[in-house]
């Protein structure tokens, strides 16, 4: 399954038009820049110059299981990718997306009736006192001092009750968005709505959104892509106002229920609500789930959410479940490329036009990989259980690349559980 996903990946690179002009530069095929990119995340190299010193050691390796022909310098490949203009970069997530669709693994997390979750939140992923870009977002200090950092807003399909997560495309947030933070994440969104339904062409979204996305611009563009939505709200907001009134008057529905041993789960739920004064026309539904320990009363959870899907007394548990998914981007995809081998914070390089975003979308393209593998290849499975933690199975499968020739990757994951042993003739 692995060696099926970095082929996919390297015939999407190989579509991608060269951007390079002259002929001087093109001493290395863009196919050869982005698959050895591409080969840095997957092995989980710590920079590039750790990749390229070992590049003696595995040149064959690269050949074979990443399709590279010639691995280039540092200074080839940053330049290379920087000219790579990300938006083909996004679209190189729709093949291995595809292995999914094709295998019935979406089909087997679907929610709701029919849909796929997908949670959405940016995080970053590189920050500068000395480098910056026209893209950068730009931080001001005291004492007149300034910071240049990026940011990527990420989507990600989630299941409640899987722990693999699959991310289905990012838009980096760049500095001509916005003069405030939520004025570049919100027009981030409005590009990467539309690139989800370019990689999901097909089947029902439910989009996961916190408080900043609960205006009618976002609605309308959900809707315009045939997307619906399950987007947290805060106190204030025109909906909660209403709720109030209902409240009083003793008009919200409501529904508890044994959360586990001690605590007690209550849904408070109402249908049809106006979203805010200016977009009287869209209606929306509301819910608010609160948890509590059952001895104390002391209150362990709240939160409260809008949505364009019915609520009813048969739903409200698996959604306030689905709602409560949400986390599931924070915690297994961002604090997973962030702390457990990725590195997607450390700066392998900036550049002067797309070098830092696109070094971070080939980092989320090879955790789709990996992901995939994880919930579909059994080689792989059984590496990771035979070397107990993810970052063990990281520098195994170094070590073994840099050591010994292999035909794939599978035979690497087989190797490491001693599926597939060597015969070396003994000295006498």
């Amino acid at each position: 399954m692995i060696d099926h996903l970095i082929k996919l990946v390297r015939e999407s690179f190989s579509q991608i038009p060269d951007h390079r002009r002259s002929v001087g530069n093109k001493s290395y095929e863009l196919a050869d820049l982005l698959s050895a990119g591409f080969a840095v995340f997957s092995l989980k190299e710590p920079s590039l110059l750790a990749f390229r010193r070992e590049y003696p050691n595995r040149e064959a390796n690269l050949r074979r299981v990443y399709g590279i022909e010639s691995v280039p310098g540092d200074t080839a490949l940053r330049e290379g990718l920087d000219g790579v203009e990300p938006a083909h970069l996004q679209g190189c997530f729709g093949a291995p997306l595809g292995v999914l669709r094709h295998q019935g693994v979406f089909k087997s997390r679907l929610v709701l009736g029919g849909y796929l979750a997908v949670a959405v939140d940016g995080t970053g992923h590189y920050c500068s006192s000395t480098h910056s870009c026209p893209h950068c977002m730009v931080r001001n200090h005291r004492g007149g001092k300034q910071s240049f950092y990026h940011q990527l807003l990420a989507a990600v399909q989630v299941h409640p009750e899987q722990a693999t997560v699959f991310p289905l495309g990012a838009e980096a947030i760049v500095n001509g968005d916005g003069a405030k933070k939520n004025d570049c994440e919100f027009n981030a969104a409005k590009r990467l709505v539309p690139q989800l339904r370019q990689s999901i062409p097909h089947g029902k979204l439910l989009l996961n959104l916190d408080a900043l996305y609960a205006n009618g611009p976002m609605v309308k563009l959900l809707a315009k892509h045939r997307m619906s939505f399950l987007i947290g709200i805060k106190d204030g907001n025109y909906v909660q106002i209403q709720v109030d009134r209902l409240r009083k008057d003793g008009g919200l529905d409501t529904k508890t229920w044994a959360v586990g041993p001690g605590k007690e789960g209550r849904a408070e739920l109402a249908n049809g609500l106006i979203l805010n004064g200016t977009h009287q026309e869209l209606k929306v539904n509301y819910l608010e789930y609160t948890e509590t320990d059952t001895q104390t009363g002391e209150v362990l959870y709240y939160s409260s959410w809008i949505t364009d899907l019915p609520i009813t007394q048969d739903n409200v548990q698996e959604m306030v479940a689905v709602a409560r998914s949400r986390w599931k981007i924070e915690n297994e995809t961002f604090n997973t490329l962030k702390n457990q081998g990725y590195h997607l914070e450390h700066n392998y390089g900036h550049g002067k036009q797309y070098l830092a975003t696109n070094f971070a979308l080939l980092t989320m393209l090879a955790f789709l990989t990996d992901q995939i593998a994880q919930h579909l290849d059994l080689a792989f499975q059984k590496a990771w259980q035979y070397c107990q933690t993810k970052k063990a199975l990281w520098q195994k499968i170094r070590q073994v690349f840099d050591l010994l020739p292999a035909v794939s990757m599978n035979a690497i994951y087989r190797f490491i559980t001693k599926d597939i042993k060597l015969d070396f003739p003994l000295l006498e």
